[in-house]
């Protein structure tokens, strides 16, 4: 009866969450990111994030939508890159003011992967952890089909020298809501 029991619950369960509100979905896209950094000039790089999202409708017009992505960013300083790659939590609370249209804010953690400027390592540099605000705007086509634009105000100084650099990020993505709700 026991096994009766587990095998029902791994089969229903996942039913139960989706008929509750609960999606899952990938998303992809594109950074335009730069740094801000005190007295020196810097130029933006263009560069991608990849990744998944649960979406938590908790009524027909507001939800959470945590999000789990590979992220690249980065600037031009001096003529020479520097290019981060974290992975990325945003944690987006959804405002629907139509079935059609989200607006989206919420708390975003990085966690750093590599860093290199102009080739060489450059992670002990940088700390490993970054925080930062996330705000922005989405569209929610039929089919489960979605597509947005995000961009990510990092508060945290990122230097783990003399420095201070905090990073900003513009993102266009697309996505797609797999299983459950949009």
């Amino acid at each position: 009866m026991k096994k009766l029991t587990i095998v029902f619950t791994l089969l229903y369960a996942p039913a139960f969450l989706f008929a509750q509100g609960v999606g899952i979905g990938i998303k992809g896209g594109v950074n335009f990111a730069n740094m801000d950094i005190k007295d020196v000039s810097t130029s933006s790089i263009t560069s991608f994030h990849i990744g998944g999202y649960v979406n938590l409708n908790l009524s027909d017009k507001f939800g959470i939508t945590p999000e789990i992505l590979w992220t690249a960013q980065g600037s031009e300083i001096q003529s020479a890159e520097l290019n981060t790659d974290y992975i990325s939590i945003p944690v987006m609370v959804r405002f629907k003011p139509v079935s059609l249209l989200s607006l989206e804010a919420g708390p975003v953690f990085n966690f750093l992967i590599n860093a290199e400027y102009d080739g060489a390592d450059f992670k002990d540099q940088l700390k490993n952890n970054e925080f930062g605000f996330g705000l922005g705007a989405g569209v929610h086509l039929p089919l489960g089909f979605n597509g947005g634009i995000r961009y990510v105000l990092g508060f945290t100084n990122i230097s783990d020298v003399d420095e201070d650099i905090k990073s900003r990020t513009f993102q266009i993505y697309v996505g797609w809501t797999i299983f459950g709700a949009k």
